[in-house]
């Protein structure tokens, strides 16, 4: 009984510390005020896709698992080798293996080889990658994130990688919400395609509120003996070098586009029809210019739909079965961004054509703003609830023992 009662009380003692602990991280975090965000304006449209070699595009993936921590973080059976060999036969140039809160070294000596990880413990599936990672960033809060949270870890991240990028953010309804992108700053790429979402309400939220925001897509793979986990959502890098710095200087630049690849519905598809398909039917972009107002987009395919997206999401031209897509960009146009579709389903989308007042001023500044007094007093409200605690429990122990 007595040994009971001793097991109790170090599984309390461990269950306390793991819940002060989860406490700790998650109330100790600085508060932030956010200005309010803008449009963009002005006269000077601005094409990310200018000079592109239309010819020169890298099929790339950044977001994929391995095996780590005996499976528990859902690699499945999916080695490193595996992982490479699979996407080489699909023929990426770049294969990024994005393992939990760790920086796989896996083809650290290839010249595209750009060490990454997914950062986030949560539940709520608020996760980032981080392109360019120097160090893996701990610290996360596992229950709920405020704004001033989600903020505070895009600018931790910042210090100790290239790129924090937010991931799937409409993979859980309580996770990224739509109208954080009203105000997050400090981050360049969203993945906008990824294997199990597509995202586009965040971006254009964020593309709305005058966020010069790039996509990223990925296919976020966890299990390659599922067909449709490998080169379903991936990106196009317009680049002439396969090297890993200059991968990331042409996504920051909107060089990029990003692929839905059609699935195999039934499943039962193999890997040699799928490479067959992959070099058959993946079209390419062979025209972005802009040509004062007018905007028009070309493929290696014929165009079965093309969209013209602006502020808000509002679709604001449709064209059906086309060789070349064409929008006039009106005044009220503060950015135009393209979606087009082909006969087999295959999606490309672009980067937006953004307004500015002229080609040296495209970034808006920062909206967060951190808040020390509002922190400090915070703080010290939250250690004198947390003494408070501990000096009641004293007492009782006690009164208990007397």
């Amino acid at each position: 009984m007595h040994i009971l009662k001793f097991i109790g009380k170090v599984i309390g003692i461990i269950l306390g510390l793991f819940v002060a602990l989860l406490l700790g991280v998650s109330l100790f975090v600085p508060i932030y005020d956010f200005d309010e965000p803008y449009p963009f304006s002005g006269e000077y449209l601005h094409n990310p896709y200018e000079g592109m070699d239309s010819t020169a595009w890298l099929k790339c993936n950044f977001h994929a698992h391995s095996r780590t921590a005996g499976g528990i973080a859902d690699g499945r059976k999916n080695t490193d080798q595996l992982l490479d060999s699979i996407y080489r036969c699909f023929g990426f140039d770049h294969i990024g293996i994005s393992n939990y809160n760790t920086i796989n070294e896996y083809g650290k000596d290839n010249p595209s080889y750009v060490p990454g990880y997914e950062h986030g413990y949560g539940i709520f599936k608020i996760h980032q990658l981080g392109l360019g990672a120097r160090k893996v960033r701990r610290i996360d809060y596992p229950l709920w994130q405020t704004l001033s949270m989600k903020q505070h870890t895009l600018n931790r991240m910042g210090q100790q990688v290239d790129l924090a990028i937010p991931a799937h953010p409409s993979f859980v309804e309580k996770g990224y919400r739509p109208e954080d992108f009203k105000y997050l700053s400090n981050y360049k790429l969203l993945e906008v395609l990824n294997g199990y979402r597509k995202s586009p309400a965040h971006w254009d939220m964020a593309l709305s509120n005058g966020h010069l925001v790039y996509l990223i897509g990925g296919d976020d793979t966890h299990n390659m003996s599922n067909i449709n986990d490998p080169a379903n959502r991936f990106t196009l890098i317009n680049s002439t070098v396969n090297e890993g710095d200059k991968l990331l200087e042409a996504l920051v630049a909107g060089k990029a586009v990003g692929v839905a690849f059609p699935m195999d519905p039934t499943y039962t598809e193999t890997i040699p029809h799928k490479i067959e398909r992959l070099g058959e039917n993946l079209p390419y972009i062979t025209k972005v210019d802009l040509c004062g107002d007018t905007l028009r987009v070309a493929a290696t395919k014929r165009i079965s739909k093309a969209e013209f997206i602006g502020q808000g999401g509002q679709i604001l031209l449709c064209e059906n079965d086309i060789d070349e897509a064409a929008y006039i960009i009106k005044p009220e146009n503060q950015y135009v961004r393209t979606v087009l579709t082909f006969a087999d389903g295959t999606e490309l989308w672009l980067n937006p054509i953004t307004r500015h007042e002229n080609p040296d001023n495209l970034y808006h500044p920062r909206l967060d703003h951190l808040n020390y007094w509002k922190t400090a007093v915070l703080w010290i409200a939250y250690i004198a609830v947390i003494g408070a605690v501990v000096l009641l429990v004293r007492r009782r122990k006690k009164t208990i023992n007397s």
